[in-house]
C-alpha cells in the first residue's frame, strides 16, 4: 500500500470514530437554547397579570337593525343592554391591589378579577384617574398575591426592548415586543387629551390595555393603555413613575390631587420663541392673586425649567407635577423681560370648587339662585362677564354643558376656569337661551 492510500484509509478510520464519538454524546437541549431573555421575563411577570371583565350598560346597541325602521326622529328609546368589557391588569401588592386602566372599568359593574391559576375574584373600585387613565382596584383573598416587579420610567432608553403581557381571557397571556419608541407623547382620543404617554411599536391592544408593559429585566415601565383606536402599529403607556404616584393617592384619598402653582400656563407660538431665541418652554397667562399675592410669576413670564430640568411645554409641566406631593417646593427658571430670573414656589392641591371671592376675581359675576338656573346679581366691570356682555338679570343655566341649579353646583363646575382660557356658560335672558364663552386671557 502506498502513502497516498495509507493516509486515506487513516482518515477514513478517523472520520468514523468521530461519527461515532459524536453519536455517543448527550443530544443539544434545544429548549434551553431558544429560552431568550424575553421568555424568562414572560414567565416570571406572567402570574401578576390578571384578566379584567365588567358590565357596561350600553344604549342603542342595535345600530342598522330594526330600531333604525323609526328614523333618527323616532320618539321610541330601544332599550339599554349589558354589554361585557374585558382587558388587563397588573398586581401591584400582595394583599390584593391591581393597576388597571380607566377606560376598562368606566361604567361598568360586577367586576371581577381572574388570575392565571384560573381563581376568580369580585374586585372593588378604590379610585379612578381619568386624566391619566388609570385606575386602581382590590381583591380579597388567599394572600399574598403574586406581584410584578415596579421599574422606572426616569432612566428609560430610546430603543430598548419593551414586552408587553396581557390576560385578555383568562389562564393565559398574549405577548408583544417592540422597542421603546419615545417619551412625553401627547395623544387625544377626541374626548380628553393625555400627555407624557411612551410609545412603543409593541402592538396595544384592548385586550393587553392595563396589563404591564416591561423591560428586559422583568421590571415595570409601563401600563399598557388601548384608548387611542386605529393606532396603527404605534402603542402607548402610562409611565409607570406617574402611575406609582396616582395609585399612592388613590389608595390613600380615593382619588387623585390635582396640583398647580397658582397661574395659568400656555405653550408658546413659534414666532414668540423665535422672538426670544429658545425653543422649548411655558408663558404664564394669567396669574390669581387669591394664590399668589406675592406676585413672585407675573403675566407675560417665560419658564423653561423646573427644578433645574428643561421644560417642553404644557404637557411636561403637567407631567412634572403629577410626580410631586402637595406642599413641595419647586424650582422656577425662566425669562422676564428678556432677562433670566428665577422663583420658588410651593405645588398645592388646586382647588375643588371656586369661591365667590374666585369666581368675582376670575369671572366677574356675583349669583344667587332664582327659580330656574342662577341669577346675575352683579357683574364686575372690565371682567371676562363684562366683556361678553353679561347684565344683571340673566340667568346662568349650565357650566360646560352641565345642568347648574345651586351656587355650589356653579362653583363647582366652573372650577374648570382656572385651567382654561374660556368658560362655556349658558346664559338665559328672557324667552332667549344662548351660549357665550367667557375669555379668561388678559383680563
Amino acid at each position: 500500500m502506498n502513502h497516498r492510500a495509507r493516509a486515506s484509509w487513516i482518515f477514513l478510520a478517523a472520520s468514523i470514530l468521530s461519527v461515532a464519538s459524536w453519536a455517543g454524546l448527550p443530544p443539544v437541549n434545544g429548549r434551553a437554547m431558544r429560552e431568550t431573555q424575553v421568555v424568562r421575563v414572560v414567565r416570571e411577570v406572567s402570574p401578576a397579570v390578571v384578566y379584567i371583565s365588567c358590565q357596561q350598560r350600553v344604549q342603542n346597541p342595535f345600530a342598522g337593525g330594526f330600531w333604525d325602521l323609526f328614523g333618527n326622529d323616532s320618539p321610541f328609546t330601544p332599550p339599554a343592554q349589558e354589554q361585557n368589557s374585558l382587558g388587563s391588569g397588573v398586581l401591584v401588592d400582595p394583599s390584593g391591589y391591581i393597576l388597571t386602566n380607566e377606560h376598562v372599568i368606566l361604567g361598568g359593574s360586577k367586576i371581577r378579577v381572574t388570575l392565571t391559576t384560573g381563581k376568580e375574584y369580585p374586585a372593588r373600585v378604590v379610585g379612578t384617574a381619568p386624566e391619566s387613565d388609570l385606575a386602581l382596584l382590590k381583591i380579597q383573598g388567599d394572600k399574598p398575591f403574586p406581584v410584578a416587579q415596579l421599574g422606572r420610567s426616569d432612566d428609560l432608553m430610546i430603543g430598548e426592548t419593551l414586552i408587553a403581557v396581557g390576560n385578555p381571557y383568562g389562564l393565559s397571556n398574549t405577548v408583544t415586543v417592540g422597542v421603546l419608541s419615545a417619551t412625553g407623547r401627547t395623544v387625544e382620543d377626541g374626548k380628553r387629551t393625555y400627555s407624557d404617554f411612551l410609545q412603543t411599536d409593541a402592538a396595544i391592544n384592548p385586550g393587553n390595555s392595563g396589563g404591564p408593559l416591561c423591560n428586559i429585566l422583568g421590571q415595570v415601565i409601563g401600563i399598557n393603555t388601548a384608548i387611542i383606536r386605529n393606532a396603527n402599529g404605534i402603542g402607548f403607556a402610562i409611565p409607570i413613575d406617574r402611575a406609582r404616584r396616582v395609585m399612592e393617592q388613590l389608595r390613600t384619598y380615593g382619588r387623585v390631587q390635582s396640583l398647580w402653582l397658582g397661574f395659568l400656563p400656555l405653550d408658546p407660538s413659534d414666532s414668540y420663541m423665535r422672538r426670544m431665541h429658545v425653543d422649548h418652554g411655558v408663558v404664564v397667562a394669567r396669574t390669581y392673586r387669591f394664590a399668589y399675592p406675592q406676585d413672585e410669576i407675573r403675566p407675560g413670564d417665560l419658564l423653561t425649567s423646573i427644578d433645574g430640568k428643561r421644560l417642553d411645554g404644557t404637557g411636561d409641566l403637567n407631567a412634572k407635577l403629577a410626580l410631586l406631593s402637595p406642599g413641595q417646593t419647586v424650582h422656577l427658571g425662566g425669562y422676564r423681560d428678556g432677562r433670566p430670573f428665577s422663583a420658588t414656589l410651593q405645588a398645592e392641591p388646586m382647588p375643588e370648587r371656586l369661591t365667590p371671592g374666585m369666581a368675582w376675581e376670575l369671572l366677574g359675576l356675583r349669583l344667587e339662585p332664582g327659580s330656574e338656573g342662577l341669577t346675575v346679581v352683579a357683574v364686575r366691570p372690565g371682567s371676562p362677564a363684562d366683556a361678553t356682555g353679561l347684565r344683571r338679570g340673566d340667568v346662568v343655566l349650565a357650566v360646560e354643558d352641565q345642568p347648574v341649579s345651586t351656587e355650589e353646583a356653579f362653583l363647582t363646575k366652573a372650577r374648570s376656569a382656572l385651567g382654561s382660557t374660556g368658560l362655556l356658560i349658558s346664559v338665559g335672558r328672557g324667552p332667549w337661551t344662548y351660549y357665550v364663552t367667557l375669555s379668561l386671557i388678559g383680563r
